[in-house]
């Protein structure tokens, strides 16, 4: 149970959060400052946001606890994440800042027309609510643990309390509080390992030769394998993710117009990264320490409390680390999910208000409403991550890691192929890219209703033959990328259409940006 310095340093925590977002909820007075900071923010703290966001609950929950029961299957997605990233400042960053654009779904629009733009940002509201919903069942998981209350009522509480300064203070809030959480994740971090490697007879040597003994350092299978999670599945997987990720998602197109220049903002990328594949790592490797403590000192309660792997690192928490440093570990926990959970209230909210309520429904009102509209999405979307998360909660049986990483490949729709047939081809129009887009989501529903049970019962011979779902991110996006340019061929446009700024053929060169929303769909 948590003892009272513990809960002294977490309520000090949660203060200073609802303190930043009181704050900047006053310098909010238009729609872009709350959903784009004013495109003013420094680099360096850009850069620990983007952290922030990626370092999730489950990098302090699921990695430790895969790791723990698993093995070092996760760190190939280190290497796919480290590859996406040069596109990502090269090509995606500069891009959609040299073209003014608001979302990512904004320019989908202009290249395609409106029909890309709102099955994309439909897409990606789903996926980010799905997420949230099982980062803050991820965090609540341990506080349950710690505390003599329902699990339910933990969702509940932790729910409100993100959606409340992330309601009030906007990106400005989520950015500072992510800076604030970035600490609070080291501090949090740091103090774990050095007390396992202390307590264990042969320290860090242990850890190493111990669990590589007994197979905990393996980073899966090497065989070209499409039905089994190999490291060539998880480096491919990863690095479909996270292109999706650099070009397609909210939460990270927001931290590309966020900075003041586009010095600042290939500096925060830069720092995102140099930030989160050394934390991945470390937590990954705190799972496996955690296994060779439990070897080496069994505990006849541990089957009995810790139900799922995600359990065991704050069990270790409570179990060994000091009143108060327990305190600033959980902490950590708390601020990885908060940091997540934020970004993708506000990115969301910024999808809604801006790609489906301001360009559907309400065009030409003063910024005060669409700063009012965005304010009130995010309390909707507070609400829909609490019922999501219990959801999980009464009705998931799969790993939380495993979870999310399947919900974002069925998610992805084909929507990286798209962004990348726009970007980077001039032939492709609207025409392919509309009939490759549903092919690739009906190639999406076959799938996974053959790999159902109804679906393997009818069909055993094609359920049988399928690939691992895993691979579905990897397998739709190249099909619908082949298939749109195929097309494209095939129709011989009759006319083309003025594609000025709307692909990297065609972009205006840096010292005369061009602002697509002011030039329209030419």
């Amino acid at each position: 149970m948590l003892r009272w310095p513990d809960l002294l340093v977490i309520t000090l925590f949660f203060g200073a959060f609802v303190f930043i977002g009181w704050y900047f909820a006053r310098k909010n007075k238009s729609a872009e400052t709350y959903f784009l900071a004013g495109r003013n923010m420094p680099g360096w703290l850009v850069g620990c946001s983007v952290m922030a966001t990626i370092v999730s609950a489950m990098t302090f929950l699921a990695l430790p606890g895969f790791a723990y029961a698993e093995d070092w299957r996760y760190i190939p997605w280190n290497l796919g994440y480290l590859l996406a990233m040069f596109p990502a400042i090269i090509l995606f960053m500069p891009f959609f800042r040299r073209t003014r654009v608001q979302s990512a779904y904004e320019y989908l629009e202009l290249r395609f027309g409106t029909w890309a733009r709102l099955y994309a940002a439909a897409l990606f509201v789903v996926w980010l609510t799905c997420r949230m919903s099982i980062i803050l069942f991820a965090v609540s998981l341990p506080v349950k643990m710690m505390i003599d209350v329902d699990l339910p009522w933990i969702i509940v509480i932790f729910g409100v309390v993100a959606t409340i300064y992330t309601v009030a203070g906007g990106l400005q809030a989520v950015i500072w509080t992510d800076l604030l959480q970035t600490i609070a994740m080291f501090v949090g971090a740091i103090i774990c390992l050095p007390i396992l490697v202390w307590k264990l007879p042969g320290g860090f040597t242990q850890i190493v030769t111990e669990a590589y003994a007994d197979g905990k350092l393996s980073m899966g299978g090497t065989a070209f394998t499409l039905d089994e999670k190999t490291m060539w599945v998880m480096i491919a997987l990863s690095l479909f993710t996270w292109l999706h990720w650099g070009c397609q998602d909210q939460s990270m197109v927001q931290r590309y117009l966020a900075p003041r220049s586009d010095k600042e903002a290939k500096k925060a990328l830069w720092l995102g990264v140099l930030l989160t594949i050394p934390v991945w790592t470390y937590f990954i490797f705190i799972g496996t320490a955690l296994y060779v403590f439990y070897k080496v000192f069994p505990d006849p309660n541990l089957e009995q409390i810790v139900q799922k792997p995600e359990q065991i690192l704050p069990y270790f928490v409570l179990q060994y680390v000091p009143a108060g440093m327990a305190g600033f570990v959980i902490c950590g926990l708390v601020a990885a999910a908060m940091s997540t959970m934020d970004s993708s209230i506000n990115a969301v909210a910024s999808t809604i208000t801006t790609d489906f309520y301001r360009r559907l429904f309400v065009r030409n009102r003063d910024e005060r409403h669409y700063l009012t509209v965005g304010r009130w999405v995010s309390c909707l979307l507070g609400t829909a991550m609490i019922v999501g998360a219990l959801m999980v909660h009464y009705t998931s049986t799969q790993t939380l890691q495993d979870l999310q990483i399947l919900i974002q490949s069925i998610s992805g729709g084909g929507l990286l192929a798209l962004t990348l047939l726009g970007m980077l081809t001039i032939r492709v129009d609207n025409r392919a890219a509309i009939i490759a887009i549903s092919a690739g989501f009906l190639a999406v529903v076959a799938w996974l209703f053959v790999d159902s049970p109804f679906g393997r019962e009818m069909l055993p011979e094609v359920a049988s033959a399928l690939p691992d779902k895993f691979w579905i991110h990897v397998f739709v996006n190249l099909f619908v990328f082949i298939f749109g340019y195929g097309l494209s061929i095939f129709f011989r446009s009759r006319r083309r259409k003025n594609l000025t700024g709307l692909t990297v053929w065609t972009v205006q060169k840096p010292e005369t940006p061009l602002s697509l929303r002011e030039r329209g769909r030419g």
